[in-house]
């Protein structure tokens, strides 16, 4: 699976069913604040008085620490487990490892996405019936 990176393999023949699923760690993200993007690009040019007022005091941020929920395979995303139901979760809700926060349909198998981390979620980032690819951030938790 490693060798042909695959997330997942499922094979059916004459009433025997196989099914692999790799668990690999999240990749890790990196973003810079908006505000820090000059900063973090390297040392301005120019006028160094000009360089002291684009970031005044004022405007530096405490870093607050996300951690993502990404998608383990390629697939459409779903909030909910029928479009007359609710959404397995919303922001502000805590959830735990075991939470079942989406499902993800792909090869016509519908696929229960766990949490995988305990927090509070702080913002979907996919539409509801959107494509997802392997590793997309899902859900933003804090």
């Amino acid at each position: 699976m490693k060798k042909n990176d695959l997330a997942v393999l499922k094979l059916e023949k004459e009433g025997f069913k196989l099914e692999l699923e790799a668990h690999r760690p999240p990749p890790a993200f990196v973003s810079v604040p908006p505000q820090n993007q000059a900063l973090a690009a390297g040392p301005m040019t120019g006028n160094p008085a000009s360089a002291h007022s684009a970031t005044p005091p004022a405007a530096v941020e405490v870093k607050v620490d996300f951690k993502e929920i990404v998608s383990p395979m390629v697939g459409t995303f779903y909030r909910a487990p029928s479009p007359d139901s609710a959404p397995y979760v919303n922001e502000g809700q805590e959830i735990l490892e075991e939470t079942v926060v989406c499902i993800i349909e792909a090869m016509k198998v519908m696929n229960e996405i766990k949490a995988e981390v305990k927090g509070v979620i702080v913002e979907a980032l996919v539409e509801n019936g959107a494509a997802v690819q392997f590793g997309q951030p899902l859900f933003r938790v804090k």
